[in-house]
């Protein structure tokens, strides 16, 4: 029993760090036995993510590797033969049975309370892209993942940072902040999109004030347009005014303590803001797109111009996320729009 090859990393599974992180130490191993060949998992994650580089964005490869580690977590650096649907089930069994969120997470603080069953499913389809790549690659015969179901994911609508609460949160924040605040609330762009804003990209004279912002794509970044009122012209401006010259020359439109402000600066600002607001519910970076999209369906505007607004692909990733509606919410729309009350007297 031989080595065929070993990446120049080095490492064992012995030594794997926190979920999300045992990519950059995996070592890929192929041992032959006669004639066949079995791979461990680490090493097939690392290829894995390897054939993504040029295909995909990297905040989607980071999505899969957050994932992905946990399967690491919970079989051990196994050989991909010995996973089993049996092995899976259970893993996604212990998923659901966790007691705490963003473990080894390099932002975020863990909280108590379980995985949320959408975030639960983006495990499990991750699970299944990846066994789906095994065959393709064909270092298995078939998906041990071919029969794991995903969990049914909740029929309400994404939960997202409510008007009263942005308007508290305003009320607290700095000139930075508020502008951070309302380009978020006011575009519904990715946290990634805001992060890499650039001075050329604002159009703050043209009518409506708008954006060039760059977000995640199949191949990379891919640039839109998103629109704003006056409300967010008047939060740049102020910010524009007071934001230091960096000698570096650097455009970026909002700067941290040590350089452009990351993704994880701009959950902890709104963090900040969140605590001294005092506000129980949701205030991520994501929580303000979501609150976009369901302003924007409650008052009216249809699914292919939200869709268009938000940067899908496809209407139909958008009426999967924001087409849905509670009972008070289907009860005050049927009243709003329909044609009975308003047309037979």
């Amino acid at each position: 029993m031989g080595v065929g090859r070993r990446a120049a990393w080095g490492g064992t599974s012995a030594h794997l760090p926190a979920t999300g992180q045992r990519f950059a130490l995996a070592v890929f191993i192929v041992r032959s036995v006669g004639t066949e060949v079995l791979v461990n998992l680490s090493g097939a994650l690392r290829e894995y993510d390897l054939s993504m580089i040029g295909n995909a964005a990297p905040s989607t490869r980071k999505w899969y590797k957050q994932r992905l580690g946990a399967l690491v977590e919970f079989l051990g650096d196994v050989e991909v033969e010995e996973i089993t649907i049996t092995r899976l089930r259970e893993w996604r069994e212990w998923l659901v049975e966790r007691d705490g969120r963003w473990q080894g997470h390099p932002t975020r603080p863990e909280v108590e309370g379980g995985l949320s069953p959408w975030t639960v499913h983006g495990y499990v389809r991750a699970v299944r892209a990846f066994c789906n790549w095994l065959v393709r690659e064909e270092l298995l015969i078939s998906s041990p993942a071919a029969r794991l179901r995903l969990p049914p994911r909740p029929s309400n609508p994404p939960k997202a940072v409510s008007p009263d609460d942005v308007a508290r949160m305003l009320e607290v924040a700095d000139v930075r902040d508020r502008a951070i605040v309302c380009v978020l609330a006011a575009t519904g762009c990715r946290v990634g999109g805001l992060c890499d804003l650039r001075l050329a990209d604002l159009e703050l004279e043209h009518e409506p004030a708008r954006a060039m912002v760059r977000e995640k794509g199949r191949s990379g970044k891919k640039s839109r347009l998103v629109f704003f009122g006056p409300q967010t012209v008047r939060a740049l401006r102020d910010w524009l005014k007071i934001r230091p010259d960096h000698a570096s020359g650097d455009d970026h439109i909002f700067w941290g303590q040590r350089g452009p402000l990351t993704e994880g600066g701009v959950y902890q600002v709104l963090r900040r803001l969140a605590v001294r607001a005092r506000i129980k519910g949701r205030f991520n970076p994501h929580a303000f797109r979501h609150a976009f999209a369901r302003g924007a369906l409650e008052n009216g505007a249809d699914l292919g111009t939200v869709s268009q607004l938000l940067g899908h692909s496809t209407i139909t990733v958008t009426n999967e996320f924001y087409g849905r509606w509670t009972q008070d919410e289907l009860g005050r729309r049927s009243v709003r729009w329909g044609w009975f009350e308003k047309q037979i007297k």
